[in-house]
């Protein structure tokens, strides 16, 4: 049955109203946040009392205290401090970008065959060399190896997702390894945070294991002489606004990452404003149990990020750029990172043009499934194993094709 719209329209009429009403109060709230940010500009002392409070209170207490996170300039006197790129100055006459991203099929109890699979794309940009850029693919099927008549890893994609994200990062660090020569930057860029922590109902041992095989193809990336990034478009994070709120007569110690009236705000509204087109902000290091459980494992992979506007005048968009701070302390490398990232955005118009690449080169569509279920059914013929779908996933499949109705 088609969707009725006409029983919608006071819905969508009250739905556009209403979101006027909130761009006004959003405004209001950013026009306080900005003058608390001109007021406390230069207060060092004011962001390192908060960071040893929530270092020393929140972060180190034995009992568990719930905090979302926050942030810290990594450079004193720059609360909110900013860089444009010059083209001229910072951009390389050359380097090599290496973008990666993955896509999945997850296992599904309802299908006729027991598998998954993940696959991961990536490019090679020689920016400067005069060289085409070069394209990898690969994909991997997962399926139960003949003893394994019941098995997790067909019914949990959480841990297929967790599988993917690992598999991208390991290849971007032997990637990284074959294409890094001499003294000519090579930028291995991911599209997702770098600070990652894996979702789902994982045991804490499974997810200790899996934040240190992130970690040493970090260090692989490290060793082999490349730079890391992870590229987060349109984020969600308010680190900063929390930082900056501390700073107001309403702040609650025991509760600091409560914003209070900026409550529903995100860094990137703020840096939307303070932020020209092309500049980015200082570099802010994240304050998060998160990020502590990674400096336990050595300080170089703490993860600093900075958010940086690829819009226009009239239309910012902020995008916030993960890096590791054995990275983030090398000013002339984040000053070529931000002139490279620049210059990508304007190839493809607001976001990474090797990034786009790196996704269309990645993503399994519905036609490749398809085809590839085709071509495991006429082998499993073959083989003489029959399978089918089960009753649930037939009737989906007839209802959504369109040859039954209700009447």
């Amino acid at each position: 049955m088609a969707l009725d719209f006409e029983q919608l329209t006071d819905d969508v009429i009250e739905m556009a109203r209403s979101a006027g009403e909130r761009r006004s109060i959003r405004d209001d709230r950013l026009d306080e946040i900005e003058a608390v940010l001109r007021e406390y500009q230069g207060d060092d002392g004011g962001v390192q009392r908060f960071v040893s409070h929530i270092q020393d209170t929140i972060l180190s207490s034995s009992q568990f205290k719930p905090f979302g996170g926050s942030a810290y300039p990594l450079q004193e006197g720059r609360l909110i401090g900013f860089s444009s790129a010059s083209a001229a100055v910072d951009l390389p006459e050359q380097a090599t970008l290496i973008a990666i991203d993955g896509s999945q099929i997850v296992p599904d109890r309802h299908a006729a065959f027991v598998y998954y699979l993940i696959n991961i794309g990536a490019i090679i940009f020689h920016h400067g060399q005069g060289i085409a850029p070069e394209e990898f693919n690969q994909p991997t099927l997962r399926f139960p190896a003949p003893d394994e008549l019941d098995n997790y890893r067909f019914g949990d994609g959480a841990s297929v997702s967790v599988e993917r994200d690992l598999t991208e990062i390991g290849t971007l660090a032997k990637l990284t390894g074959r294409y890094h020569r001499g003294s000519t930057p090579t930028l291995a860029i991911m599209d997702q945070r770098l600070l990652y922590v894996p979702i789902g109902e994982l045991g804490p041992a499974f997810k200790r294991q899996i934040i240190g095989d992130w970690q040493e193809a970090l260090n692989q990336i490290r060793v082999a002489g490349g730079w890391i990034i992870g590229y987060v478009d349109r984020p969600g994070k308010a680190s900063v606004l929390t930082l900056l709120k501390s700073f107001t007569a309403d702040f609650n110690p025991n509760e600091p990452d409560d914003l209070g009236e900026w409550d529903g705000l995100v860094d990137a509204e703020l840096f939307a404003r303070l932020l020209s087109p092309g500049e980015r902000s200082a570099v802010f290091v994240d304050l998060s149990r998160a990020n502590k459980m990674f400096t336990e494992r050595g300080r170089a992979n703490e993860m600093c990020f900075f958010y940086f506007n690829v819009g226009r005048v009239d239309q910012p968009n902020i995008a916030r750029v993960d890096l590791p701070r054995w990275l983030a302390e090398d000013e002339g490398a984040v000053a070529a990172i931000h002139a490279l990232l620049l210059d990508q955005c304007e190839i493809a118009g607001r976001y990474p043009y090797v990034l786009a690449r790196a996704d269309e080169i990645a993503v399994v569509g519905r036609q490749d499934q398809a085809d590839l279920e085709f071509r495991i059914a006429r082998q499993m013929d073959a083989a003489g194993v029959s399978f089918a779908e089960t009753a649930k996933q037939q009737l989906k499949g007839i209802v959504r094709g369109g040859k039954m109705r209700h009447g």
